[in-house]
């Protein structure tokens, strides 16, 4: 009987054991980082939100090598994305400039048999775009310009002076190769020159030296006839009042004819070759 008792005492002991050992490791957990056991109240909470590693400390994978390397990859190819995007843009920006450009000065004719053409005035406004080329220094700056020339010619004959006009209006195209010195803000440039005519008209008179106008040749008008276009070279320095205001003196010597001699019956202007010769003092402003 005793030993019944007995036996019976020592199932129940191991019994309660076993369910006090179960209770006891549901208790605690131990740790990935080392052998430690901690308490379940105090082991770190799992995210719920489900979001990617954000390279702080505070995220889950934080002390994740592996998550770390990849979070850094990610990071600097986004930021070098970025990084050429705005390299491409700010560099597009700073080699093209789009501006406007007025002009005013004063023209005369060289040439065989341009003796009497004095100092005419000019006048105009165009477009300019300025583009760098090979070294920040050195660009190339075409134009389209609208101007329009006034030419005065009066020669004396002896017993009586002649007396003529001419009135043009041309787009103007320069296409000059330009060099700055920024240490100076000075620039130089030189290039070609196209003129095409839009209209013109001229107009020619003789007068005797005594005031008395000749009845014959009183005034006549389109008697000597421009060309429609003229080709010459342009040479130009200048200085930058800032970085988008540019001043600039330009001189421009045309190599062809201005005069149209198959068109033009006016005696004085036989054989004559008109080479267009001008300066005008510029202002640009570009954005």
């Amino acid at each position: 009987m005793f030993c019944y008792n007995f036996t019976m005492l020592l199932k129940k002991s191991c019994l309660l054991a076993s369910m006090v050992l179960a209770l006891s490791t549901s208790a605690f957990a131990q740790s990935d980082s080392d052998d430690e056991w901690v308490s379940a109240d105090s082991a770190p909470a799992a995210t719920s939100s489900g979001e990617a590693y954000d390279g702080s400390n505070d995220s889950e994978f934080a002390n994740d090598e592996e998550y770390a390397s990849a979070y850094a990859r990610y990071k600097t190819q986004t930021t070098s994305r970025s990084e050429i995007s705005k390299q491409r843009s700010e560099g597009f920006s700073q080699s093209v400039f789009l501006g406007a450009r007025i002009q005013g000065g004063f023209n005369t004719f060289l040439g065989s048999n341009s003796k009497g053409w004095g100092a005419g005035w000019n006048a105009g406004a165009g477009l300019i775009i300025k583009i760098s080329m090979f070294t920040k220094n050195f660009s190339l700056v075409p134009e389209l310009t609208f101007n329009y020339r006034q030419y005065n010619y009066e020669k004396d004959m002896g017993v009586y002076t002649n007396k003529g006009k001419l009135n043009i209006m041309l787009f103007e195209l320069p296409i000059m190769f330009r060099y700055t010195f920024e240490q100076y803000d000075l620039f130089a440039a030189a290039g070609l020159h196209l003129g095409l005519k839009l209209m013109g008209d001229t107009e020619f008179s003789s007068e005797a030296n005594g005031g008395v106008v000749t009845g014959n040749v009183d005034k006549s008008t389109n008697t000597f006839v421009s060309t429609n276009m003229e080709v010459g070279l342009a040479l130009e320095g200048g200085y930058m009042l800032t970085r988008n205001v540019h001043l600039n003196l330009r001189i421009v010597q045309s190599f062809t004819n201005l005069l149209n001699q198959g068109l033009t019956v006016e005696q004085s202007f036989t054989n004559s070759t008109l080479l267009t010769f001008y300066t005008n003092v510029g202002i640009s402003f570009l954005f």
